[in-house]
């Protein structure tokens, strides 16, 4: 029990600095989506109506916004707007941006612009709960505000990987022999995607609570399938996850397989178990359905997402494969999804040379597929296979929205980075197929080598990232960092600092970034070397 006490809290103190360090360093509005999702909240707080999709638009305070905003994606030049690059080669931009959006209080309500909101396709519930908070928080500078928003999502986020490792941590294993530990502890380290999903205003940051409590009360329920309460509190979870995104279909359908499989692979009186399900099914449709029913009937789609509504407008799926069709795109868009998944930076999307991602890629692959051969020994009925199941089911989703996107303009394209809300599963089983590597002398070395080499590789996205946004490097016409002179801004840290404190927090990212590598030492030293905790205590 000590070691529990001493290694959860310092895990999410590590995942909290290190967070605070990105949310330092963000400019406004440069998360994925933000200008929309921060539009949905203020219509809320301000208006109290649903963002309603067709009828909700963008925020005018957003769209007026005369400050930097990320680098385009679609076709070059990158830069037609004002990107970082030339906000600091302006003086005049700079001083108007400190009046109005770091020291101004005078903040205009929402009014709508003439730009819809793309985002109003989901469900409200995240924008329902973070309205207060933006309601309070009404009279402070608009940086201010959406620091806010962006630090109480992220603690969403924390909380839900918090309710993860409690469902998945073996106290009575040593530390460093539970896979649940190794995979939650390297998890943030070889997919560091992790950081920029959830360090923006964002509805995935409550998915990702929602799957932590949903796996918390799923790892109760699998020890006492006789308690009723249980079945009822996940199914009122799942139902709370339909009114906050779609993701909670595949979610719900795969418990409802694995828990099937499970009643009819186990001996005994089954009817009881049956019931069970239906306790958990019933409040999850009743407490979420509506939305998706109101869906189907408004725009002839079960999800509702704005791609598959464009495409209904355009003339369905079939006659647009029939121009756009194109298996270099969707296999193109599939190989996005795997590398998003691992990194792909913020909204400006800007990346790194492909020679630096390939080591981290593949120790994610490599990871991934040592838990595959550990699993296929398991019987079906065995927890450890539903990640798999998770996995496969997203995967035929993600398929389905590339074949989409082909559809509509030829380029398939969907984003990785949703999965990382499946952390609480996720994590425990690449954690056992480290745990499997590490136990051959032969693969440890390696393994050890490319874990170290996924923190330099963080630490250069995390310094791509910051010159980028203080206007040392800029978005080339092949979509990488492009450095002024020779030395990647090294040699221009006190400018960029100085930079740094019209659109960030320079003194909260060194703290943040300082704290976060300070706390993880402790933690592989108390990974390592758990006898410290005996001294501690």
């Amino acid at each position: 029990m000590k070691l529990q006490r001493f290694f959860v809290p310092l895990y999410l103190l590590t995942l909290l600095c290190t967070g605070l360090g990105y949310l330092a360093i963000l400019p406004a509005f440069e998360g994925f989506d933000e200008t929309a999702h921060y539009s949905s909240i203020r219509q809320i707080a301000d208006t109290a109506t649903i963002p309603i999709y067709g009828k909700s638009f963008i925020d005018r305070e957003v769209a007026d916004y005369r400050g930097p905003l990320p680098y385009t994606s679609l076709a070059p030049p990158y830069d037609d707007g004002l990107t970082y690059a030339k906000f600091f080669a302006d003086p005049p931009l700079t001083a108007d941006y400190l009046t109005h959006y770091r020291q101004s209080t005078l903040q205009p309500p929402y009014s709508a612009s003439d730009q819809q909101n793309w985002q109003a396709q989901h469900p409200p519930l995240y924008y329902i709960l973070l309205a207060p908070i933006e309601k309070a928080a009404s009279q402070l500078p608009l940086v201010t505000r959406i620091f806010i928003l962006r630090l109480v999502s992220f603690l969403m986020a924390l909380t839900g990987v918090a309710f993860g490792l409690l469902a998945s941590r073996n106290p009575q294993l040593p530390l460093k022999s539970d896979p649940a530990v190794i995979g939650f502890l390297f998890y943030p380290l070889i997919l560091p995607m992790f950081f920029p999903e959830f360090t923006r205003i964002g509805n995935d940051s409550l998915c990702l609570l929602l799957v932590g409590i949903t796996a918390f009360l799923l790892s109760k329920y699998l020890k006492d399938e006789s308690d009723r309460k249980l079945p009822v509190a996940l199914g009122v979870t799942l139902g709370l996850g339909l009114l906050t995104k779609a993701f909670f279909l595949p979610i719900t359908a795969a418990l409802a397989i694995f828990l099937s499989v499970r009643i009819a692979c186990k001996s005994g009186t089954r009817s009881g178990r049956w019931k069970n399900l239906l306790l958990i099914l019933l409040p999850a449709l009743i407490i979420g359905g509506g939305w998706y029913i109101y869906k189907f009937m408004a725009f002839g789609t079960v999800i509702g997402s704005n791609d598959a509504i464009n495409l209904a407008n355009q003339g369905g799926l079939i006659s647009n494969l029939k121009q756009n069709f194109s298996l270099y795109g969707i296999v193109r868009g599939l190989t996005v999804t795997f590398v998003s998944y691992s990194w792909a930076g913020t909204w400006s999307l800007t990346r790194l040379p492909i020679f630096l991602h390939l080591p981290v890629l593949g120790l994610a692959a490599w990871g991934f597929g040592s838990y595959l051969f550990q699993i296929k020994r398991r019987p079906l009925t065995d927890p450890a296979w539903l990640p798999a199941l998770l996995f496969g089911i997203f995967g035929i989703g993600f398929l389905y929205h590339v074949i989409i996107s082909v559809a509509i303009n030829g380029n398939g394209n969907t984003p990785g980075w949703y999965l990382h809300i499946l952390m609480p599963w996720v994590a425990p089983a690449l954690g056992a197929g480290f745990y499997a590597l590490f136990q051959n002398p032969r693969t440890k070395f390696f393994l050890i080598i490319l874990l170290l080499y996924a923190f330099a590789f963080q630490t250069i996205a995390i310094w791509a990232q910051f010159t980028l946004f203080t206007g040392c490097a800029t978005k080339s016409n092949e979509k990488y960092y492009a450095f002024s002179g020779h030395t990647l801004c090294l040699d221009q840290i006190p400018l960029l600092f100085d930079r740094l404190s019209f659109l960030g927090l320079p003194s909260l990212a060194i703290a943040g970034f300082s704290g976060g590598i300070i706390c993880a030492l402790l933690l592989l030293a108390l990974w390592k070397k758990p006898h410290l905790v005996n001294k501690l205590g």
